[in-house]
């Protein structure tokens, strides 16, 4: 099966990204419809929580992860995700008065549904994928993630224009509930991750799946090595395991540099003013004098450029490398906000639409250059310099601490775009710059690499070589229970 079966587990697995991908997105256009601001009446306060809450029953979700895709497996923790998140979709589109609490509730659970599944798919994606195709196959997890955000906007654009006030927004809402069914159907279809049955010691079926996901690859023994790898360097974890606990990536030098390095990937993502813009994207439009009707038709176009961005980025993520991508984006994302910072201080003080519409179109190159430069590569790294014994407790602190920005983020920046305006994009720039020669300086390259030989890139030791893998040891694994590779 090979290349093909692998694209379909991705593709199902991804539906965990579709359903993080519509829930963060399609708050955006409610913030916009009428009949939600009608019916709930929300402050600017309330506005910020109904956001940030959103992020708080993520940081919530992140701290089960470990326990769970350790304990029952990747694919488990992301189908239970998805029934938290059908069980979110519900209550956010049930409320039948206007007390916010069941509202609220919903969104809770979402954020919590969330953060299983942008931990555990990223992580899944990371250990079924070919070396060489890790970066696009983890990169496609995020275009699929940009479609569902770009589908929830025009969704709340075509609902704008019922006649029915409470169906306007409940019903973008409601349909959430999509991907998360078709989400847990679709992992009764997918195996569980062979790293993962390695780590458990159900060896026999990690060889069956290695074989079903690689068999077709140039060279005609590569599954079977990469099996003789995984397994080797796995045995040496599983050691040190044995006489320390999870923790020691945060007392281990070598350990909490990768730890470091995962963190600062993803909270760079987060402070670079993408997600904020998402998110509120509706009030940046409104402050630049645009009406209810045009702030939701320009948020289907910046679902569209930040999607379109993403697709770009599937070509380059294995071409270019990670490190490129991100000192790029960097740079790149920076002069746009300050573009955009210029063309609103201009509209505030003279009120010309030409300004507004302006700072609109930089809006939408700003999130073009996001989309191919910055929104997989950090997901897809910071999965990759992670052991195998420290991925899922690591990917949920780095996506802790990156998600307890947003937090921050989204509860303050409503207030801060009502009393500073364009001001507040400066912090975005300030973020980029501070971590622009953080990357330089401390981000090897992992392109191209299995997630053992990443080891090599942080200065450690592999345990096994692929290339030191003879034939007639690759050639035994499909024959034998278990294997150890001649000296």
């Amino acid at each position: 099966m090979g290349r093909r079966y692998n694209w379909v587990c991705a593709a199902i697995a991804g539906s965990g990204s579709v359903l993080y991908g519509y829930d963060a997105a399609v708050i955006a256009g409610t913030f916009a419809q009428e009949g939600f601001l009608d019916y709930f009446q929300p402050s600017t306060s309330v506005l910020g929580a109904i956001g940030s809450v959103y992020f708080a029953g993520l940081i919530l979700g992140l701290l089960f992860v470990s326990l769970l895709a350790d304990r029952f497996g990747r694919k488990r923790t992301i189908q239970f995700g998805g029934v938290i998140g059908l069980v979110g979709a519900i209550f956010q589109a049930a409320p039948s008065s206007r007390l916010l609490g069941l509202f609220f509730a919903g969104r809770v659970l979402a954020g919590m549904a969330s953060g299983l599944m942008l931990t555990t798919v990223n992580i899944y994606q990371s250990e079924i994928a070919p070396p060489h195709l890790r970066g696009t196959m983890v990169a496609f997890q995020i275009v699929t993630l940009n479609f569902a955000g770009t589908l929830a906007s025009w969704v709340g654009y075509a609902c704008n224009f019922s006649s029915n006030p409470s169906f306007s927004w409940r019903f973008p809402i409601a349909l959430q509930a999509v991907p998360a069914i078709l989400l847990i159907i679709g992992c009764f279809y997918i195996p569980f991750s062979p790293r993962w049955l390695i780590s458990k010691n159900r060896h026999d079926e990690a060889k069956a799946i290695l074989q079903r996901l690689h068999d077709d690859h140039q060279d005609p023994t590569f599954w079977e090595k990469e099996y003789l790898q995984i397994s080797a360097q796995l045995a040496v974890e599983r050691k040190e395991l044995e006489t320390s606990s999870w923790s020691h990536m945060l007392t281990n030098f070598n350990e909490l540099r990768r730890v470091l390095v995962a963190v600062a990937a993803l909270t760079s993502v987060q402070t670079n003013g993408a997600q904020t813009i998402q998110v509120y994207q509706s009030v940046f439009y409104g402050g630049l004098g645009f009406s209810t009707r045009q702030q939701l038709l320009m948020s289907g176009i910046f679902g569209i450029c930040n999607m379109s961005g993403g697709m770009t980025n599937l070509i380059l993520i294995d071409r270019v490398g990670r490190r490129k991508l991100f000192l790029a984006g960097l740079f790149i994302l920076s002069v746009w906000l300050g573009v955009f910072s210029a063309c609103s201080a201009q509209y505030a003080q003279t009120g010309s639409s030409s300004w507004g519409k302006a700072g609109v179109a930089f809006v939408m190159i700003y999130i073009y250059s996001f989309g191919s430069t910055y929104a997989s590569s950090p997901y897809a790294y910071a999965a990759e310099v992670l052991p195998t014994k420290n991925r899922a407790h690591g990917m949920s602190l780095a996506l802790f601490s990156a998600n307890a920005l947003t937090l921050v983020f989204s509860q303050t920046a409503p207030i801060a775009l009502a009393d500073i305006g364009w001001k507040f994009n400066l912090v975005f720039i300030a973020c980029n710059c501070f971590f622009f020669p953080v990357v330089y300086f401390f981000f090897p390259e992992t392109k191209g690499m299995t997630l053992e030989e990443v080891n090599r890139a942080f200065g450690e030791k592999v345990e096994v070589e692929l290339q030191d893998i003879n034939d007639a040891d690759a050639k035994m694994v499909a024959t034998t229970n278990h294997v150890e590779v001649s000296p």
